[in-house]
């Protein structure tokens, strides 16, 4: 028994052989269980070698390892460990024969594969094909979705790409021309890895009797993000002794675009009878207060190992806070302000994260930060101004205000139809001849010489819009829709996931409220203080910036402060649920942005409505029974955080004096 564990983890450490399941819910000590687990199996006598830990990071394993090597002795560095994907490079260079491959294959990286994918497209789609064709980094995004989910390729089409059904038939057809292209170059792509194990475990019992020998224990962390290929392998590895143990928390399986399935948590007694199932419940990060949040939303599933976390974490029992908004632009100023007055009461910005469903959610945020100089990095999408589309959106802009702006010139002329790179080039050379006077254009014989009547008809189309907004007294808001109206059929063209990258230019129209003036607007936009250079060396966490971060890319990290911005219906959840699968996956996002507080949660739900959008606060908050008792309703405070700059004017001019002190 050890000393430092809670009796739960101390079952997990004393555990016979045998299949093992260990929910661990968030903020358990999951880790910590592993590590112990490992050190007691070698202390046990078990061959650091015969034991297997299997993770999703590289990362991972080694800090497991080091953690127990420092429990134990340096033989633990003997352990096997390492990802699904290592693994499995490992074991085909052993064993890639039995499914004809040569040992010498090369491993495709994901620029690789999407290269590969635009040769085996060369090959299928005519350069006079008049029918546009998914680009070949979103044919390498459908054919991976088709592997992980394990779903044919019509299924994917309809779930994420309907726009391509029509063509199904073509599309199969680079599919199997890039599977004959990586087979006659001897190349394998990551889901080929896991593919071509899978298949030598199930069809050569020789070898599977060999690695189970090899192998004698088999550990695998973040079971819940396991796709079915993937917790296929594992429990393949230990079919013959059935020594495996998983950890999980079936509540964070948040990863099911990218084939992570709760069934192979939930299902694991069913593959192994004898499983043992230990329940990890007390948590050793948040307070009480915000684990009966947690627990309530996960109450509501139907879904899931039934489980209730624990906290003697004391003396901090502030409820969840919850504010309601009458528009995204009120949500993002007070989030801002009440950032800013944390670190005024000496909270570090590094103990504070903002959540949200998708990145473009905090573009509104991003503004008002900069705009209170606010130092912050976000994580799972760019930052807003780094976008492609954005900045397609802004040169428009920028012409309009600046006709001489060269760089925004470039980029939109590339973005016209009919107008390639050699005519882009020749228009701004006439531009600049014509000092960019639009009515010397108009009135030009000389122009337009050489330019092909196509894309003379696109570029006169454009100033004409160019035209038509100076003369609108430079009104932002006006400029912003008329542009967008003409920016968004080119969005289309130009991205096939435009039906996500829309949702950025309604943060366009809705920062130009609060800038009438077009030179204002876009000041405001690109001036940001917090861009700059990192010079911090690798090992040197620089701790004053704010977190901002996707819920996905949030997994596994905590702060002592959370905001989680748009709990409402079509952000969370989504608006794109289509399953009851769907919505309990929402459910399970929604805990992990809970479980990330150590002590303060505020949930700020934007709502209102409009000509375009109706919002009403996310149902996994007003379908709780007890929700007076979980959650504290706060009245937003939009008293600008700011002061005052005194007057410094005074009669007696001091100009001469100040002149006279530093220029004599």
């Amino acid at each position: 028994m050890n000393e430092d564990l809670n009796e739960a983890q101390n079952s997990v450490i004393l555990s016979p052989p045998g299949p093992i399941l260990v929910v661990a819910g968030a903020g358990t000590g999951k880790t910590n269980t592993l590590v112990h687990k490992l050190a007691s199996l070698v202390q046990a006598g078990m061959d650091p070698s015969s034991l297997l830990l299997l993770t999703f990071t590289r990362r991972a394993a080694k800090e497991m390892l080091n953690r127990a090597s420092g429990l134990h002795d340096s033989r633990m560095f003997s352990v096997q460990g390492g990802t699904f994907h290592s693994f499995c490079h490992q074991f085909l260079r052993k064993y890639s024969l039995a499914v004809s491959l040569n040992s010498n294959f090369t491993i495709l990286d994901e620029d690789d594969t999407v290269s590969l994918v635009g040769m085996a497209r060369d090959q299928v789609v005519s350069k006079e094909s008049n029918v546009r064709f998914p680009k070949k980094e979103t044919l390498a995004e459908i054919f991976s979705g088709c592997f992980n989910l394990q779903i044919s390729l019509e299924k994917v089409l309809q779930k994420d790409y309907p726009m391509f059904l029509g063509l199904t038939k073509e599309i199969q057809e680079i599919k199997s021309k890039f599977t004959e292209l990586k087979l006659k170059h001897n190349s394998l792509d990551f889901d080929d890895l896991l593919d071509f194990t899978r298949k030598i475990l199930m069809e050569e019992e020789s070898i599977r009797e060999r690695v189970g020998l090899q192998y004698k224990y088999i550990l695998v962390d973040e079971y819940q993000d396991t796709n079915r290929i993937q917790a296929h392998i594992a429990c393949l590895l230990a079919s013959i002794h059935q020594n495996i143990l998983v950890v999980g928390d079936d509540a964070q399986c948040i990863y099911g675009f990218r084939g992570a399935n709760v069934n192979n948590m939930l299902d694991f007694p069913k593959i192994f009878p004898n499983t043992k199932k230990i329940h990890l419940t007390e948590n050793y990060r948040s307070t009480q207060p915000v684990l009966d949040l947690a627990n309530a939303i996960l109450d509501a599933s139907k879904e899931n190992y039934k489980k209730h976390l624990v906290s003697k974490i004391q003396n901090l029992n502030d409820k969840p806070k919850h504010t309601k908004f009458e528009s995204s632009e009120e949500e993002a100023t007070w989030i801002a302000d009440q950032i800013l007055e944390l670190y005024e009461n000496n909270i570090s910005l590094s103990e504070i994260a903002v959540l949200f469903r998708a990145g473009f959610i905090s573009n509104l945020l991003e503004v008002k930060l900069s705009a209170k100089q606010i130092p912050f990095r976000k994580y799972g999408g760019k930052r807003f101004l780094d976008l492609a589309h954005v900045k397609d959106l802004l040169s428009y802009l920028r012409i309009i205000d600046n006709p001489k702006d060269i760089l925004s010139w470039n980029r939109v002329l590339l973005l016209e139809k009919n107008i390639g790179k050699k005519y882009a080039q020749v228009l701004y050379k006439n531009l600049e001849t014509h000092n960019f006077q639009y009515e010397l254009i108009e009135n030009s014989p000389t122009f337009f010489l050489g330019i092909p009547d196509l894309a003379k008809v696109s570029f006169q189309n454009l100033m004409q819009i160019f035209k038509s907004q100076i003369k609108s007294l430079r009104n932002s808001m006006a400029i912003v829709e008329t542009v967008i109206s003409h920016y968004f059929p080119i969005l289309e063209k130009e991205y096939d996931d435009f039906d996500k990258r829309k949702q950025d230019l309604e943060s366009f129209k809705i920062l130009a409220k609060s800038s009438p003036n077009l030179s204002d607007y876009l000041a405001n936009l690109t001036l940001d203080p917090t861009e700059r250079t990192d010079t911090n060396p690798p090992d040197k966490e620089e701790d004053e910036f704010l977190t901002l971060s996707t819920i996905h890319s949030a997994k596994g990290l905590e702060w002592k402060y959370v905001f989680t911005m748009q709990v409402v219906e079509g952000s969370l959840p989504s608006s794109r649920i289509k399953t009851v699968q769907d919505l309990e996956e929402e459910r399970r996002l929604f805990y992990v942005a809970i479980t990330r507080a150590k002590q303060g949660l505020f949930l700020t739900s934007p709502v209102f409505s409009d000509k375009n959008r109706l919002t009403t606060v996310s149902r996994f908050l007003v379908d709780l029974p007890n929700l007076k008792d979980l959650v504290e309703d706060v009245l937003p405070d939009l008293t600008e955080n700011t002061q005052a700059i005194p007057d410094t004017s005074t009669k007696n001019d001091r100009f001469q004096d100040i002149q006279k002190y530093f220029l004599n």
